[in-house]
């Protein structure tokens, strides 16, 4: 099977939601002086690739990602590719597009597997320079019908390569976002965000991630992989 990486080297300057702390990496230890190298790392929960657990937004629900399965993410994946519809910033994903989609390619994801939104945003916006920031506050979304469609799938995850998956994003201020308060993470559907290479996939894949085991952790950087069959 053809493996498939889909995050982000993490390095400095990489975009991350503007309220979030920045990835921090510096090089505490050398050879030279040390005897050994080793770098130190300052990390949110939500830096680069990372899955949102539903305390992230719902702290009165006890749904830390300790809490969950180490195999949670791995499942069988369904690529919805929307690339080509050039969505910009404030624009949504409906209902409507999801089961075109579906009908025109014959394929659906089902219960217990991943969705996998790619929007081409990540593609087209993902950069480390000093303009990396309008990565994160400019993004397309998900309407909440579509939404409803995914969380009646049964499915156990989904992920998108924005930075908020099903909310749109328009010059840094956060549109409705009912994945996260109402049908995804309430229900125990985690939220993958900034995937990468997502334009790469087979339309099903074997999805591959684990989160780190972080003690009442709101989400957790993780290092997805996904296997195709072509």
């Amino acid at each position: 099977m053809r493996m498939v990486d889909l995050s982000p080297t993490l390095e400095r300057g990489i975009p991350n939601w503007p309220m979030h702390p920045p990835l921090v990496i510096d090089k505490a230890r050398e050879v030279e002086r040390d005897g050994y190298y080793c770098q130190y790392l300052m990390i949110s929960e939500h830096t680069g690739t990372h899955v949102d657990a539903p305390v992230h937004f719902h702290p009165d629900l006890a749904m830390s990602i300790d809490t969950f399965p180490a195999d949670k993410l791995i499942a069988p994946a369904v690529l919805y590719d929307f690339s080509e519809h050039n969505l910009q910033p404030g624009d949504l994903l409906t209902l409507d597009m999801v089961l075109a989609y579906e009908e025109a390619r014959g394929v659906q994801v089902g219960r217990g597997e991943i969705a996998l939104v790619n929007f081409g945003w990540m593609q087209r916006y993902w950069r480390t320079d000093s303009q990396s920031t309008w990565f994160v506050k400019n993004s397309p979304g998900i309407r909440e019908d579509a939404i409803i469609h995914f969380k009646e799938r049964g499915i156990r995850a989904i992920g998108c390569d924005t930075v908020a998956c099903d909310m749109a994003v328009i010059d840094g201020v956060g549109q409705e976002t009912t994945g996260h308060t109402t049908h995804w993470l309430p229900n125990g559907i985690l939220i993958i965000e900034m995937l990468t290479n997502l334009e790469k996939l087979s339309l099903r894949s074997l999805f591959v991630a684990t989160p780190l085991k972080i003690k009442e952790g709101s989400g957790s950087p993780i290092r997805p992989l996904a296997f195709c069959e072509d």
